[in-house]
């Protein structure tokens, strides 16, 4: 691709002569018209921490700002290696660059790149090249500032609902993302997609023993009141103790279903095992509660969780694995009928079957009629109540889905909407023609009131 002399121009102004201003003296090892990469040996820090703060002020004093991001990290295989990455401007020129550090008794090693953010992928593994002296190895860290995501391998799941991408190391035995998907790092961390939770409020008049019980309030103030109650019964299946803490609202967001909340969240988790270990880690997670009816509601979480000394640098990978999901829809609502089917086919089986019992004894007894009676009004209300159940299940299909029917009244035209606009869409359709167009909840669509 031919490149403009512009673009050079520009690159000179930022990359005038490396890093050799600032103490110790860098040497350039590799350089193209986008960047360049630089190593040093430094005998001025004996830590990790102190490498990353003394490198953090050259390239503050060589760019003449300091990086508007420099997030550090340490390797948790070896903590005598880290790094950092870190976004930068100079002169109007955006910036990406990393930094790599190794501790050793005699000197710590220290790799600088640094490239426009506009370059192209490949440039950064031109500066990368391992045939270059002395450069700097390409870590996964390098690979994922060149392309600007992590490389993911694709996982289909197993009933064919979906696929979802996994960075490298990372595993996951999810059969559907009809329900929740659990991945595992390398590294002890987690990714937790789609887990709901029923919750009941204080004042309910029925509850299940053990069931969770919060106030409906805020998505924060829910997962502070029902995390203890999860740990406490994970402690009974042999889990560990896990406390939570500095629970942190990021961002309130607009709820999927009326009267619902959607919140992103940062809060940090202490585990403590039964040998006397603890662990702490950080999460950031999305959490909706959505009513049910008066006494109870649901909590929807999903969470990337790792080690507190990892979390930053492994937090934009994980948040790519979560985003690379992708559902296939037909086969999602072809599962979703085949289990209302089999639903259903279970109930009529159930009547059919009660019905010619109830027959038989009325045939050999009519003095029963009184009782037959009353089986009959039982049976409609175990009807009525399966629909009811049924109906509840069709809300939350429809949650996972993710839109609603909006009818043509007077054509019978259905087109299906995005939930979470779907009321302003059908009133602003009916603004014109008032009472032409209306939305149609699945629980209307599949299961009708009897």
């Amino acid at each position: 691709m031919r490149r403009s002399p512009s673009l050079l121009l520009l690159v000179s102004l930022w990359l005038p002569a490396g890093l050799a201003a600032a103490a110790p003296q860098y040497k350039v090892v590799n350089a193209t018209e986008f960047g360049k990469a630089f190593v040093a040996q430094r005998q001025d820090a004996r830590t990790l921490s102190a490498a990353l703060r003394l490198t953090l002020a050259d390239i503050t004093a060589y760019l003449g700002s300091a990086p508007s991001s420099y997030r550090a990290y340490s390797d948790s295989r070896d903590p005598s290696s880290g790094g950092a990455t870190f976004v930068a401007n100079a002169g109007g020129v955006a910036l990406k660059g990393l930094v790599t550090c190794k501790v050793s008794p005699k000197g710590t090693r220290v790799a600088v790149v640094m490239i426009r953010a506009d370059a192209p992928p490949e440039e950064f593994g031109r500066l990368l090249n391992p045939e270059a002296p002395n450069a700097p190895a390409a870590s996964g860290d390098a690979k994922a500032i060149a392309t600007g995501h992590a490389p993911l391998r694709t996982y289909s799941f197993p009933d064919g609902t979906g696929t979802i991408g996994l960075a490298e190391g990372w595993s996951t035995n999810a059969q559907s993302c009809l329900r929740m998907v659990q991945m595992q790092g390398p590294g002890n961390e987690g990714i937790t997609m789609g887990a709901v939770f029923t919750i009941a409020t204080p004042g309910a008049r029925f509850r299940a023993p053990g069931a969770l019980v919060a106030q409906f309030t805020t998505p924060a103030e829910v997962l502070q009141a029902v995390m203890p109650q999860l740990s406490q019964a994970g402690l009974r299946q042999g889990e560990p103790m896990r406390e939570l803490d500095s629970v942190v609202t990021v961002a309130d967001q607009k709820p999927y279903m009326p009267r619902g909340k959607l919140a992103i969240l940062r809060w940090g988790v202490t585990e403590s095992s039964n040998n006397g270990s603890r662990a702490h880690y950080k999460v950031f997670g999305q959490v909706a509660i959505t009513p049910l009816n008066a006494s109870s509601f649901t909590m929807r979480l999903t969470g990337a969780r790792a080690p507190e000394a990892n979390f930053e640098r492994d937090l934009p990978v994980m948040l790519e694995m979560i985003n690379s999901l992708k559902t296939n829809d037909a086969q999602i609502r072809a599962r979703n009928g085949q289990a209302l089917a089999a639903q259903k086919n279970w109930f009529n089986n159930q009547q059919k079957a009660h019905k010619a019992q109830v027959a038989a004894f009325d045939a050999h007894n009519r003095q029963w009629e009184a009782s037959e009676k009353a089986f009959d009004a039982r049976n409609q209300r175990v009807e009525d109540a399966q629909n009811t159940r049924a109906r509840s299940n069709d809300n939350f299909d429809e949650l996972i889905r993710g839109y609603r029917t909006v009818e043509d009244t007077e054509t019978g035209l259905k087109r299906s909407a995005d939930l979470g606009n779907v009321d302003k869409i059908v009133d602003d359709l009916n603004e014109h023609d008032p009472g032409r167009y209306r939305e149609i909840p699945l629980r209307d669509e599949v299961d009708p009131l009897r």
